[in-house]
């Protein structure tokens, strides 16, 4: 095994054999796979770097900075006929999500939903100091929408492409970062449904969760309790549809992720998230940042 670093600061404490170039790494070696988890405004050069060697890969998310970026990604893989890939969107594999995707059916036509995540930042990774972190760094790709794009990414997955959005994306704290640290916004579906959406490394609590009403019934989660509440029409009570084995680790979506990504590898398989689901991603990242400098609302088909 061996890691390819950007730099030589913070060896791997494992004792993997490292590399400083591709170059140093390819040579005279067979590569059957890739994980990309360099700072995000690396993750385009890198993948041109691995594409051009065929190369198969795993890409962290968000699939790049930006969304000209991740066009271009798009473009590259397109033209080079390139398949053998994924992108980490890995709260796809939470077995609360997944069971929330297969239950929408149930629920009938979505009226509103609410997504929310939010953690204060300095609290995010033990031992290491968050403003020496991408996070922390715009000029690295960071900030809370992008950090976070996991939800936007999901809520595109339970309901489909809105067709426009306004939203508010700002530094409001005294962290010391040269990022956003809260976004808020409102996506407006064609059909007048609404997902409202808050992101910030602010909350002192940890917060992720996800509220839906529709026409059959309400649907309730928190990461917090693990479970999944329906509350069906007709019924004046909330039960517990679903819930987190107590056993159950987090880390298993990446697993699951990494086991995938093994059958991608072996042409078994096909990467869960394709290159054009990331590009709807951030053009509603984009739409979102657009309405936020203008104070308008932002039909995401003109992103």
């Amino acid at each position: 095994m061996v890691l390819l670093r950007h730099s030589k600061e913070n060896p791997n404490k494992d004792g993997f054999r490292e590399y400083y170039s591709f170059e140093e790494a390819f040579a005279g070696k067979k590569t059957s796979g890739a994980i990309v988890c360099s700072p995000t405004s690396r993750h385009l050069p890198d993948v041109e770097e691995l594409v051009s060697h065929r190369i198969p890969f795993l890409l962290e998310k968000p699939p790049a900075d930006s969304l000209k970026s991740t066009l271009s990604m798009e473009k590259l893989l397109r033209e080079s006929n390139f398949t053998n890939y994924d992108i980490g969107f890995n709260l796809r594999q939470y077995p609360a999500l997944r069971f929330i995707k297969n239950f929408l059916l149930e629920l009938g036509p979505i009226y509103s939903a609410r997504i929310a995540a939010g953690y204060y930042l300095p609290d995010w990774r033990k031992g290491i100091d968050y403003r020496d972190t991408s996070s922390a760094s715009r000029e690295l790709g960071g900030g809370v929408h992008i950090e976070l794009v996991h939800e936007i990414d999901y809520l595109l997955w339970f309901f489909g492409y809105p067709e426009r959005v306004t939203g508010y994306v700002n530094k409001i704290s005294n962290l010391e970062i040269t990022t956003d640290d809260i976004c808020a916004a409102i996506l407006k579906y064609r059909n007048g449904s609404i997902v409202e959406l808050h992101l910030d490394y602010l909350s002192h609590r940890y917060l992720r969760s996800c509220q839906i009403i529709a026409e059959n019934g309400n649907l309730e989660w928190d990461m917090n309790s693990g479970a999944v509440l329906s509350t069906m029409k007709g019924q004046k009570t909330a039960r517990q549809v679903f819930t987190l084995s107590p056993n159950y680790d987090f880390n298993d979506t990446y697993i699951v992720e990494m086991e995938n990504f093994i059958n991608v590898i072996q042409g078994k398989a096909e990467g869960t998230v394709s290159i054009s689901d990331a590009v709807e991603t951030m053009r509603v990242t984009e739409a979102i940042c657009v309405s936020s400098e203008t104070e308008k609302w932002v039909y995401t088909k003109d992103v």
